[in-house]
């Protein structure tokens, strides 16, 4: 009667299964869990953009002095006099700075915004860099328009680089510039730790760039062709990869200072005192400029005309829009990011969470 009276699993294999599962379950969460830890600590503490750890980092940093435009035509093109420049755009940002380099762009010039500069002519930005250094720089890379943006301290060094080179001052009006970078500051902030710090910091613990590039070699061709990649539809996968990576942590460099020149410099403290800054920048370029070589240009009033008349450029189709590639509703105030396709950005994260979990199985083992 006892052996009748005893309970009797009928499904001890769903049982054990259950329990098989639930214990593999709790297994990677607390996985995951380590590994999102593991990413955090590592992104705030041992990334090798933060100063600390530059003394033993990896040679992709390296390789932006080394490798940059190093290619035939831009040995060839190089100059220690002239920087070849053909327009010089000067204004601090969030004044059309974005839509006059895609203007330019769309009229055939080799155009640099600071995304190309922090990948191909970094040592042309340091804080005691030289016209010679600046000169040869970007000479090498062929540019032939730039935005000095956000280090337009350097406009006299470019000046004197540059003799007969144009400029154009896209001007806004001091109030709706103010609202404009205080809503941008904030997008560059958060996008920076989320892509840059967080999600980029994977190809950064290991030298994934260093043996993908030993391995195929294009990280070195990217890098000494020098072609602009922030445009609408510019950017590969791999300039991507490699922008968020490390080009653009020329930022976390201290022989820099960008956090405190040019723009950066312009923007801080209240607003009275960012005001009178402001209209200073404005006037000093006024005053360094001659006027038959400088456009004050508004982006949301003038036309194609008034740029093609000053640079002596064909005019446009009537009806032809100006470019206005920047929009309100981005989250990221990001043009390489913003200019890509979906496609593009789903697998650059893909790529960035892939080498996370592959640092923490490294890591654990």
């Amino acid at each position: 009667s006892s052996h009748f009276g005893s309970r009797i699993d009928p499904y001890p294999l769903d049982a054990s299964l259950c329990r098989v599962r639930s214990a593999l379950a709790m297994g990677l969460l607390g996985d995951i869990k380590r590994c999102c830890i593991w990413i955090f600590c590592y992104a705030m503490f041992l990334d090798f953009q933060w100063p600390w750890r530059m003394p033993w980092n990896w040679r992709p940093r390296d390789m932006l002095k080394d490798v940059a435009c190093a290619c035939d035509a831009g040995r060839a093109a190089e100059s220690d006099f002239n920087s070849g420049l053909k327009v010089i755009l000067p204004s601090v940002g969030q004044t059309g700075t974005t839509s006059m380099v895609a203007a330019l762009a769309e009229l055939g010039l080799r155009t640099y915004h600071i995304e190309e500069q922090l990948a191909f002519i970094r040592p042309a930005l340091l804080e005691h860099t030289n016209v010679t250094l600046w000169a040869r720089h970007v000479s090498r890379c062929r540019v032939e328009a730039i935005a000095l943006e956000p280090l337009v301290d350097l406009l006299p060094l470019a000046l004197q680089a540059s003799p007969d080179v144009k400029v154009i001052l896209t001007w806004r009006d001091f109030k709706s510039w103010r609202r404009s970078t205080k809503a941008g500051g904030m997008k560059d902030m958060r996008w920076h730790s989320i892509m840059s710090v967080l999600l980029a910091s994977s190809a950064r613990m290991l030298p994934w760039l260093s043996i993908w590039d030993a391995a195929t070699g294009q990280i070195t061709h990217v890098l000494s062709e020098g072609t602009p990649f922030h445009g609408l539809g510019q950017a590969s996968l791999l300039e991507m990869f490699c922008f968020y990576s490390f080009f653009r942590f020329i930022y976390g460099d201290p022989k820099t200072k960008v956090s405190f020149r040019g723009t950066n410099k312009i923007t801080a403290g209240e607003d009275r005192y960012v005001e009178e800054a402001y209209l200073a920048a404005i006037d000093e370029i006024r005053r360094l400029v001659p006027p038959e070589r400088l456009l004050i240009f508004d982006v949301r009033n003038q036309s194609w005309n008034d740029l093609t008349r000053f640079l002596d450029f064909p005019d446009q189709p009537a009806g032809r829009s100006f470019p206005h590639p920047r929009s309100k509703e981005s989250f990221t105030n990001d043009a390489v990011w913003d200019h890509s396709s979906m496609k593009q950005r789903v697998a650059l994260v893909a790529i960035f969470f892939a080498l996370h979990a592959v640092n923490f199985a490294v890591l654990r083992w």
